[in-house]
């Protein structure tokens, strides 16, 4: 085995050798074993525990030379998830059954060899690609790793080699794509070509296939499975990834896609129809808005902000919402994304107390100008986040977040994060916020290097610019943002003060619509006191409707009333909004009112969904009495004790739901099932669970992408 001198050295003084040597001899392992007798495993660091150790940041060392990623650009002297992780890997490549994050002696001696292990075909392919980019551009790029991870050396040096290929010089190349590489980079495929070299010479066709094989290239290293050899451009995944970062789908690989593809803020020059700013948009300046097509804003909740006024005196100015701005947003048809910064601009603001404290601040303020029930709010992480600070700060800070939400502030808003591709990906991977709004704009952020956009952002920032009203007399500052459609917005007021604002003293039902039509929701009934035995009416303002396979919370009323109007929680589209559907009368043999009722509709525990099939089970209430139904968790939702959040499920969880004396009413937003049993894998059994769990309405309501099937 071939060991690395210096690592060698590096550890042997610090765990006193004495004397170094160039191998992993005896004096090395004796001193090791000895270490981790005197101060047990080496291995993940605890909660709360933050202290530093140089023998941490030499395994960090070894793993980054092996091309693991850590959660850092470079060692730090901790062990923390990143590097538990790596570990975990390491062995995992290496063959080994050991899953857990303990550093043995042997797996000291291969993190000091200069032996390889990540042996996945990814990897390997990441490896093909830099060792393309070292072989044809190494008079620009020198030489760099291949490790088989797609970080910011490997995304500078794609950059170098599209410089290279425009002819820059090797003087004015600078791994930027800057104003030159933007007018000389050649949109694809050939048919569209117009651009020149730097040296204003022609393309020709054998130029073009080098850059349709580094678009091939970039598409890979995004996570498209391409063969990155061809040099024929492969447009379905192409189309895949305009589609997935809401930039034109047009058969061509131009500029707005070159650079989305190599960089974080894309093209910081295309269109935009959303954007967020600091202003307070009033009667005055929202034609500035209007004038130049923005449909979307995100605003901030609180806070204010210094600013230098005409004559040069800096002044601190309000940028907190009103109820006045939203209803003349809401008039003039924009859509607003309320935004909460207490401060968030550096790691260590970002406690448990912290959490508490903004979790407050926030609902008051949305409650303050009536926010729209099931609202999201971006809470702003407004700073460069290693991996492993988003493990000891950022989820700790939004877990937080989360159950003071869904325990303490009234079940009424949804949590989403700001912040970059990273941070914003692994806290909507614990379930603890459900919409991302990123903050591409910082391209040098260690969070965006090498990091896919969240699947589920909403808002991508990318551009800080001035923009005017027609005749040049308000402006207002902005950020540019990228508009997804997967979350609209809120764009009306509607006050109800917590989901557990029903209706009446019986709560809500979950329904799965088994008809063959939709079911349409309106804003409102009338009148707005109930009569008794009067019916109710529907007002004439659709929202939208439930459709076939979708589930959805029906709210009951009071025994006295008997109403066919009944208020309903569904999902449309990546939204959650609260409405009215009209039902049947349901009436006994002696003729009375006694309910209502939609034909085909089932109660949500009564049925299951097999992905497999693509249909759903239907279980008799004998059955479901005698045996339950066993669903599995498809995406991470949380569990209730009463009305308390104490913990969540993570996918691939089994849960089983039986017939029991607790009724199938929810406490919790967004509803919940009783459950009995949870599966317990060491035991091969379900255990005694007695808690209600989120149906994970927000999260999905059709047959494919609901959150229990």
């Amino acid at each position: 085995m071939e060991y690395n001198i210096c690592f060698i050295a590096w550890f042997a003084n610090n765990i006193r050798v004495g004397s170094t040597a160039n191998n992993f001899g005896s004096g090395t392992i004796n001193a090791f074993n000895k270490y981790v007798k005197e101060n047990g495993p080496i291995q993940e660091q605890e909660d709360g525990d933050t202290k530093k150790n140089n023998i941490y940041g030499i395994i960090q060392g070894g793993l980054l030379c092996k091309g693991y990623s850590i959660g850092a650009t470079g060692p730090t002297c901790n062990f923390f998830g990143g590097t538990a992780n790596a570990i975990k890997n390491l062995k995992e490549d290496a063959g080994l059954t050991d899953d857990s994050s303990v550093v043995t002696l042997n797996i000291m001696k291969a993190l000091m060899s200069m032996d390889y292990f990540d042996t996945s075909e990814r990897a390997l392919n990441i490896v093909q690609i830099q060792r393309y980019l070292n072989r044809n551009y190494e008079d620009y790029i020198g030489l760099r790793p291949c490790d088989g991870v797609y970080g910011s050396r490997t995304n500078k040096a794609m950059i170098y080699a599209i410089q290279a290929e425009e002819a820059m010089p090797i003087t004015t190349a600078n791994g930027n794509f800057g104003p030159s590489t933007k007018k000389c980079c050649p949109t694809l495929p050939f048919e569209y070509c117009t651009q020149k070299k730097y040296n204003n010479t022609n393309y020709s066709e054998d130029d073009l296939k080098k850059f349709t094989v580094l678009a091939n290239m970039a598409l890979y290293l995004n996570g498209y499975d391409v063969n990155f050899n061809n040099e024929s451009l492969e447009l379905n995944y192409l189309h895949e990834f305009q589609n997935a970062y809401a930039i034109p789908k047009n058969n061509k690989c131009d500029i707005v896609t070159w650079m989305s593809l190599l960089v974080s803020s894309g093209d910081p020059d295309r269109s935009a129809i959303a954007c967020d700013c600091a202003t307070i948009i009033t009667e005055d300046n929202i034609d500035v808005l209007i004038d130049n097509g923005f449909k979307y804003i995100a605003r901030y909740l609180s806070g204010s902000y210094l600013h230098t006024d005409e004559n040069g005196i800096i002044i601190l100015v309000s940028k907190a919402l009103t109820t006045e701005e939203i209803q003349l947003l809401f008039k003039k048809g924009i859509r607003l994304f309320p935004i909460f910064q207490g401060s968030g601009n550096y790691v260590n603001y970002f406690t448990e107390e912290q959490a508490e404290i903004d979790a407050k601040k926030a609902v008051e303020a949305a409650n303050d100008i009536n926010l729209e029930f099931g609202a999201i709010i971006y809470f702003a992480v407004d700073c460069d986040v290693m991996d492993y600070q988003v493990t000891s700060h950022i989820v700790p800070y939004f877990k937080k977040l989360y159950y003071s939400f869904m325990s303490e502030r009234g079940n009424k808003f949804r949590i989403g994060i700001y912040g970059t591709r990273n941070t914003c990906t692994r806290v909507c991977a614990e379930g603890y916020a459900c919409s991302s709004f990123v903050s591409d704009m910082s391209t040098g952020y260690s969070g965006n290097l090498g990091f896919s956009i969240p699947k589920n952002w909403a808002l991508d920032q990318f551009a800080t610019t001035t923009i005017y009203n027609k005749d040049k007399s308000h402006k207002i500052d902005i950020d540019k943002d990228g508009f997804s459609g997967r979350y609209p917005g809120i764009f009306y007021e509607y006050n109800i003060n917590s989901l557990m604002g029903y209706d009446s003293q019986k709560g809500g039902r979950i329904y799965v619509n088994m008809g063959n039509t939709s079911i349409t929701v309106y804003r409102e009934k009338t009148p707005n006191t109930p009569v008794v035995q009067v019916p109710m009416y529907l007002g004439h303002d659709k929202i939208g409707e439930i459709k076939p396979g979708d589930f959805y919370v029906r709210y009951n009323v009071t025994q006295i009333v008997k109403d066919t109007v009944h208020k309903v929680l569904y999902k449309d589209g990546d939204d959650v909004r609260m409405g009215y559907i009209e039902e049947y009368y349901y009436l006994n043999s002696n003729g009375e009112i006694v309910d209502s009722y939609i034909p085909d509709q089932k109660y949500f525990n009564y049925i299951n969904y097999d992905p497999v099939t693509k249909k759903y089970k239907v279980v008799s209430e004998k059955e479901y009495q005698e045996n339950g139904i066993i669903f599995t968790v498809n995406k991470p939702v949380p569990y209730f004790d009463g009305t308390e959040c104490v913990g969540i499920l993570k996918k691939g969880d089994k849960i089983k739901v039986t017939g029991s004396s607790y009724s199938i009413y929810g406490a919790s937003r967004l509803w919940t099932i009783f459950v009995s049993h949870v599966y317990n894998k060491e035991t091969d059994s379900f255990d005694e669970f007695n808690k209600f769990v989120s149906v994970g309405l927000e999260l999905g309501c059709s047959k494919e992408d609901r959150a229990l099937y």
